[in-house]
């Protein structure tokens, strides 16, 4: 693990934001004598068990058993990776960080700090027509037929583009962006044949869609009846672009993604109606993809939020081959997916206006488990004893689906394992197939996909990681006593810590005394990125802080006595290494004869006799 070159920026932006005052715009705090407490955002909390501590900058969950500070705070919070949690942060703290050269301004000012404003000043202004504008009734028309409210219209700042090539065109002129900058955020198109600029929404109900920093990247459009033509999409969206890609976006997840959080639990649907009406009717917890099927990026972002995953589709035959396409996705990452198929002519604003909010909540506590659903889907109108042939098939295609799941192992314990564990025995009783047959044909079916995909499949679930008793004494003893980490680095090498992620923060610990003599918890808490060892390292401190207070001289002692155990553990190591050489005859005679020597000194020093002298 190398030390990340932008320390500097890290650590600045660090200093500059208190943590009590990131979290307290988060959540509401308490004061509990010098530190903080709050109800947890992370799980549906009903006793504050998140503690932050002002002093070390640092919180943690109780119940979770997370922490971290203020970048995994962030990173956990708006589903963002490190690099993104830094930008975030910095804009807070009002530091500029270096820019990517993808960045840099162009002419035009074509940053992204100028592509957000612009998106922000366009979804202002089609909204203001929406609300004040009387080219605009039409479509305030259309969301009263649809029993859409205008607290609902304000709350997700719907708006409205005229029926005009060049509404927004003409206020881009007076406006402070240039007509590149609006073209470049997918506002204005290019004709290819007189290369003049034109809006490309016209005549459509105009919905932002926000990413998870609440920052407007693109729209999607609906044309409305009476401006509809043959030739007319019914929705479009924002093509691609440098802050918008329908793979990575999900409508309403701005809105949801608290209510998922604490849920652990998502609706998602197909259209900006849906989310709409159902979040209108007391929904909060259900977003929408962006006119395109559930993709692997798509899972890995609902992953960051929820546990499980209801599917909203239409009961036509589309919405069948739908669910078939994305239930291996799911299968694949080991997401608890349920599918809810509405009945036919039927989508979920119309249920929810005619049925409510809570009926629509029962219809999707009662969501089949997607597996349940596919082995119905397969089985329909099949008679196992009758319709050999096709039976066979479908064992085949269930099975086929099973086989994209990480593989069962004995630390297995996820819904998914325990799912498959029920399921091939029912498979061969619904089948009537040895159970043996069923196993032997789903791992040919693995054994071919690791084939295909040049590479074995991983565990479901990864190993419990058991943590040595020492090494945690020690790392936690150096964060109560930094000054002893040149001390330990200068006699213990990273390489006497088992592998993983004890190992991992120690090697830090080791790479920062290279260059400081004196590294502080907070240094090393700043120069981490991974979320799971920043946890590790928060919890490392609070049980060193927990236990007995020692006097200075008392934790001097205990370090020393650590260093000492590893620099006998790294003796005992090179014994064996040394024997195992010996047996193998893998040396010279000089060596054996240099390692012969070493082994009847350190077994006279073990023993405690002295070294034979001369005469």
């Amino acid at each position: 693990m190398s030390l990340s070159s932008s320390y500097d920026a890290k650590e600045q932006v660090r200093a500059a934001i208190d943590i009590v005052d990131l979290i307290g715009g988060y959540i509401e705090l308490r004061r509990q004598g010098r530190s903080y407490t709050a109800l947890c955002p992370f799980h549906n909390d009903r006793r504050p068990s998140l503690q932050i501590n002002p002093e070390r900058q640092i919180w943690r969950c109780f119940v979770c058993e997370i922490g971290g500070d203020i970048f995994s705070f962030v990173m956990r919070k708006e589903g963002v990776d490190f690099r993104e949690a830094l930008s975030i942060l910095a804009d807070r703290a009002g530091i500029t960080l270096h820019p990517n050269r993808g960045d840099s301004k162009s002419p035009d000012g074509d940053n992204k700090a100028t592509l957000y404003a612009a998106m922000a000043w366009t979804e202002k202004l089609f909204h203001e027509c929406l609300m004040r504008a009387q080219e605009a009734e039409p479509a305030r028309r259309y969301l009263r037929d649809r029993g859409i409210t205008e607290h609902t219209a304000k709350r997700f700042q719907l708006g409205f583009s005229p029926h005009n090539w060049q509404w927004l065109m003409d206020r881009t002129q007076s406006s402070s962006f240039s007509t590149k900058v609006m073209e470049s955020v997918g506002m204005l198109g290019v004709s290819p044949n007189s290369g003049r600029r034109y809006d490309r929404f016209r005549g459509r109900l105009m919905f932002p869609i926000r990413d998870t920093q609440d920052r407007t990247v693109a729209f999607g459009g609906r044309i409305l009846p009476q401006f509809a033509d043959e030739k007319s999409a019914k929705y479009i969206n924002s093509p691609e672009t440098r802050l918008f890609s329908k793979s990575d976006q999900l409508y309403g997840l701005n809105v949801a993604r608290n209510t998922i959080q604490k849920q652990k639990e998502v609706v998602v649907v197909e259209g900006y109606t849906d989310v709409l009406m159902a979040n209108q009717n007391g929904v909060e917890n259900i977003v929408a993809v962006l006119g395109t099927s559930l993709g692997s990026r798509h899972v890995r972002v609902l992953r960051r939020y929820a546990d499980r995953v209801t599917l909203v589709l239409d009961g036509d035959e589309a919405g069948k081959k739908r669910t078939n396409e994305i239930l291996e996705l799911f299968v694949a990452e080991d997401v608890d997916l349920r599918i809810l198929t509405l009945p036919e002519q039927i989508d979920p604003c119309d249920l929810v206006h005619q049925q409510g909010g809570p009926a629509f909540q029962q219809m999707v506590h009662q969501a089949i488990d997607a597996l349940e659903h596919k082995i119905r889907v397969e089985t329909s109108g099949i008679d196992p004893l009758r319709d050999v042939h096709l039976a066979s098939q479908a064992l085949e295609n269930i099975l086929r689906t099973l086989a994209k799941a990480p593989r069962l192992n004995a630390s297995s314990s996820g819904g998914m394992s325990l799912r498959q564990q029920q399921l091939l025995p029912r498979l061969a009783r619904e089948f009537r197939v040895p159970e043996s047959e069923v196993r032997r044909r789903l791992s040919d079916l693995r054994r071919n996909s690791r084939r295909d995909t040049g590479r074995p499949q991983p565990s479901s679930t990864p190993q419990e990681v058991r943590l040595d008793p020492f090494e945690c004494e020690l790392l936690e003893m150096l964060t109560q006593q930094p000054e002893a980490v040149p001390l330990a680095a200068k006699f213990v090498a990273p390489e006497q810590f088992s592998p993983g992620p004890l190992r991992d923060l120690y090697s830090v610990y080791c790479q920062m005394a290279q260059r400081d003599d004196f590294v502080r918890f907070e240094q090393l808490l700043t120069e981490l990125e991974a979320p799971e060892l920043k946890d590790l390292l928060v919890r490392l401190e609070d049980q060193a802080s927990r236990k007995a207070e020692m006097a200075s001289g008392e934790a001097e002692t205990r370090v020393e006595g650590l260093i000492e155990h590893f620099r006998q553990r790294g003796d005992e190591m090179t014994h064996r290494e040394h024997r195992a050489a010996l047996e193998h005859r893998q040396l010279s005679a000089s060596e054996e004869l240099e390692i012969l020597q070493d082994l009847m000194e350190k077994e006279r020093n073990r023993q405690g006799i002295s070294a034979p002298t001369d005469g």
